[in-house]
């Protein structure tokens, strides 16, 4: 190997062993509640005790597995689920009230957090570890965090600021699968800690493998049939809005931007490019990939929440979760139509969830389809220029191609310098940063010493925790190779409105600070709960006097 390459993965391999750690959390002094206020008193309107939905039966649903778009009453039926949230404020009107948190530093504060529970896989055990601390502890593998050891403690301190949480949401949120017990997953979850919900469905799981219409492999050469409960059995796959605070009003539907067809895209059959891909991440990672047919796809999701003492005592959230099986620039469009939709909110507004910020597209892919991409990448042709015109292409290529990989692992915030060192992800932020609100507000990209978890100036860092190299991770697949399979999806973003800010640019007041990765809920748990990990921030109320 020529010297330069090898100097080349040597120092990059320093940076991405750099990549691996994290910055002391020295400033989480400051999240720690040290008392509470009364109940907060002030509510005007209050939406509905509860409002349901209209499921699809199950014969209705097997139908939608041969026919995803059957016309008539069904795909009537259908339309009207997609745009009715479920609403629950049976913790507000079952007399419980919301008191707010507070520290020296602070303030009065209000606490938001986002959470990706995997499918809803382990979303009981996820309730009753949140509900009690001695479920919670079960879960403690003892040999990565020892009773008695700093790690359990820190452990049971990012337990703490989850479970204090105002406003919780939930992502891959099951009612009614037989992958999380039939349950209502979010129910569960927002009763297990006594707050109020709001449901909105995503899609509709019509796999004919799970409704019990095909068979699969049983490993031993034989066949087995997923024998699923036809009363029990929703497929509804959604995100939620928990909030200790009542619920006002909510909106769902279908984005009009969806790069992926979950129907077509996974009943096509693969070819040997994705098939490889496919037992490549299976060997490598332990993570296998399976058909997941679907209806519906990625949706628009506001919930507007009762809280006084915020301008017009509201707090509009605004959930997302982006498509994973799409390029950046296809999530792009889904936050530009996002985007669209909230110019004319005129108070605070968090915008949160899975962003689903990967550079790669894990759609389904094919031989053909590798093609097309090389052959219109700019990336391509400038490879083929440098074997054509440099006495040393293969040091040029591979040390440009090691660099470039290295400079946006964990960071889709990493500069883009397109043709020769591009960061595609890039693109969706910038959007972000440089959106404007009728009332002249912006999303707070802010990075201040003495407002982010770790000390952190890094832009965003207030907000979403910095990591020494990149963004601390919010993701891993089952066994990560050092930084490779792991990945930050998760953010939180937050507006402010220029009303409220009296002193302009300088205040801080219904801003981020403390942006976190909840890390050890993915290193230290048996099992673990996600193969995501919760993210929180807090927002005070009036200006942080203390800080």
């Amino acid at each position: 190997m020529p010297s330069t390459v090898l100097r080349t993965l040597l120092s990059c391999g320093s940076l991405v062993l750099v990549g691996c750690g994290g910055l002391a959390k020295k400033n989480a002094k400051h999240t720690e509640i040290t008392s509470r206020s009364a109940p907060v008193k002030g509510f005007g309107s209050i939406g509905p005790r509860f409002q349901g939905t209209e499921f699809l039966s199950f014969d209705e649903l097997k139908g939608l597995a041969t026919n995803p778009k059957p016309g008539g009453s069904v795909e009537q039926k259908l339309a009207r689920f997609f745009g009715r949230p479920i609403i629950s404020n049976e913790a507000w009107y079952g007399g419980k009230r919301p008191s707010r948190a507070q520290n020296a530093a602070m303030g009065e504060f209000v606490r938001v957090a986002t959470w990706n529970i995997e499918k809803s896989i382990h979303a009981h055990e996820a309730a009753a570890a949140l509900k009690s601390p001695a479920a919670f502890e079960a879960l403690i593998d003892p040999e990565v965090a020892p009773p008695g050891s700093k790690k359990r403690a820190e452990l049971m301190r990012e337990r703490e600021r989850l479970i204090t949480a105002d406003v919780i949401l939930l992502q891959e949120m099951d009612i009614g699968i037989g992958r999380s017990g039939y349950h209502d997953s979010t129910r569960d979850i927002a009763k297990a800690l006594g707050m109020n919900y709001v449901y909105a469905p995503q899609q509709l799981e019509i796999d004919p493998v799970l409704l019990g219409l095909e068979s699969i492999p049983d490993g031993r050469g034989g066949k087995v049939t997923h024998q699923p409960d036809p009363r029990r059995y929703k497929g509804v796959f959604g995100i939620a809005v928990l909030s200790r605070y009542p619920i006002k009003s909510a909106r769902c539907f279908q984005l009009q931007a969806q790069p992926y067809d979950w129907y077509a895209g996974e009943k096509a059959n693969t070819d040997l490019v994705e098939d490889s891909r496919r037992f490549a991440a299976e060997i490598l990672f332990e993570n296998k990939v399976v058909r997941e047919m679907k209806v519906g796809g990625r949706i628009f999701f506001r919930v507007d929440l009762a809280v006084p003492g915020l301008p017009d005592d509201t707090l509009t959230v605004i959930h997302n979760h982006l498509e994973i099986k799409a390029r950046p620039q296809d999530r792009e469009a889904q936050m530009v139509e996002i985007l669209s939709h909230i110019k004319d909110i005129p108070h605070t507004v968090v915008m949160a969830g899975d962003h689903n910020t990967s550079r790669a597209d894990l759609s389904p892919t094919s031989t053909k389809r590798v093609l097309a991409r090389t052959s219109t990448s700019s990336q391509t042709w400038l490879s083929v220029g440098l074997n054509v015109l440099m006495a040393a292409p293969v040091v040029a290529n591979t040390g440009r191609i090691i660099i470039n990989n290295v400079k946006n692992l964990h960071d889709p915030l990493a500069m883009h310098i397109p043709v020769v060192l591009p960061n595609k992800s890039r693109s969706l932020f910038t959007r972000i940063e440089d959106y404007r609100f009728a009332d002249g507000g912006k999303f707070d990209f802010r990075g201040d010493r003495d407002r982010s978890i770790n000390r952190s100036s890094a832009k965003l860092a207030n907000s979403n925790e910095k990591a020494l190299f990149g963004r601390r991770t919010t993701f891993s697949v089952k066994r990560p190779i050092g930084p490779i399979g792991r990945g930050r999806l998760d953010w939180i973003f937050v507006k402010a409105p220029p009303s409220a800010l009296a002193e302009g640019r300088k205040s801080y007041r219904l801003s981020p600070h403390f942006g976190e990765a909840l890390s050890s809920f993915g290193r230290a748990l048996r099992p673990l709960l996600s193969d995501h990990v919760p993210c929180v921030v807090d927002i005070p109320v009036q200006e942080p006097a203390g800080l």
